[in-house]
């Protein structure tokens, strides 16, 4: 079931990043955008999945608490005594009037119900940073620090999505990333910053290396080690692409644009499963309680270290691994030169595993 836990999480970030992406596009002027065509059936299965898949981890809660108390008397306790529960409740009935508000109103044709609509969202947002991880840990800071970081990243890549997925042409591109590309560095700095205050939150940061050795930490690490490539992305898509469109180059720049779109779903694969897994505000107690991550068991090897911290080396294996990192990151470069798009996706996969297993295999 955890599994499937880890999937619906995933899919409830891009059904947010969908809408957002889509009501912002709306409200920009068509002369800088490219031509957007998305059906509404689009917009009301997001909020349809929002409920549904925000649903599975108060069902998975149930499941975990069940007893010969009766599901009725544990699910009636869930729903009312728990802050997952309760965030539930609120965001079922938010989005009723969401679907119906969208259902019933031109917000594709009409600006201000656009800007109703991202206001619904917000909401919504608000109402999964309530019950989040974060906001357990501090009920202010954490629901704040998770809330900008939701936002941030939904107007980011909703606004990738879209366009990467749903524009006709490459029309007027050039004017859409003059406003794109300073919105985009806007959106990843502060997905940055509240990343790091969330960190702060639920892991010390000189506790950062001990924390791989449990699934949070394992997570966590593949996540940054994914914002990697989509920075080498990001900085194509936003300078080098646009660099060529001022030279009246017919380049397509949307097989670039959806190369790291799916890039940036890994990221919310990862966040999914970091959602997931136990706070380690203690390492060594979470280890005591949890045991040893089953990943980096099996890459570690041999005696899991006994006590903390965690100590680092250089290896032939990890400096192999480092080197091989950086003709990754040359060759996606090159790809782009070469124009093979496709390419370029797969050499960041490879780079990505490159540089985890690096760090894997720098510890002693």
């Amino acid at each position: 079931m955890i599994y499937a836990l880890y999937l619906t999480e995933t899919l409830l970030y891009l059904c947010f990043s969908l809408l957002m992406g889509t009501f912002i596009m709306h409200l920009i002027p068509s002369t800088k955008r490219p031509s957007i065509h998305i059906h509404k059936g689009w917009l009301q299965f997001s909020i349809i999945g929002i409920l549904l898949f925000s649903l599975m981890p108060v069902l998975y809660l149930i499941f975990m608490l069940f007893n010969d108390t009766g599901i009725s008397l544990r699910v009636q306790d869930v729903f009312l005594s728990f802050r997952v529960g309760k965030a539930w409740i609120i965001t079922f009935i938010i989005s009723v009037f969401f679907y119906l508000f969208v259902t019933f109103f031109p917000v594709l044709k009409n600006k201000r119900y656009s800007f109703i609509s991202i206001i619904f969202l917000v909401l919504l947002i608000f109402t999964i940073g309530w019950a989040s991880h974060p906001a357990s840990l501090n009920e202010s800071t954490g629901f704040i620090y998770h809330s900008i970081h939701f936002t941030a990243v939904s107007v980011w890549v909703g606004t990738l999505l879209i366009v990467s997925w749903f524009s006709k042409n490459q029309e007027n591109w050039l004017a859409f990333l003059k406003w794109f590309t300073p919105t985009a560095i806007i959106c990843l700095g502060l997905t940055i910053l509240s990343g790091f205050l969330i960190m702060s939150l639920i892991v010390d940061a000189k506790d950062y290396a001990n924390s791989w050795m449990l699934n949070y930490g394992q997570a966590l690490l593949i996540k940054h080690v994914i914002i990697v490539p989509i920075l080498i992305f990001a900085y194509i898509n936003g300078f080098w692409i646009k660099k060529h469109l001022q030279k009246g180059s017919t380049f397509n720049p949307k097989p670039w644009t959806k190369a790291e779109s799916i890039l940036l779903l890994l990221i919310f694969t990862a966040t999914a499963v970091l959602g997931q897994q136990e706070p380690p505000k203690e390492i060594q107690t979470t280890l005591n309680d949890s045991g040893i991550s089953p990943l980096f068991h099996s890459i570690y090897g041999g005696t899991v270290p006994p006590s903390l911290p965690v100590q680092f080396e250089l290896n032939f294996m990890n400096i192999s691994l480092f080197g091989i990192s950086a003709i990754f990151f040359i060759l996606v470069l090159w790809s782009y030169i070469k124009k093979v798009p496709a390419a370029s996706l797969f050499l960041s996969l490879f780079l990505v595993i490159s540089i985890y297993l690096s760090l894997m295999f720098s510890i002693q």
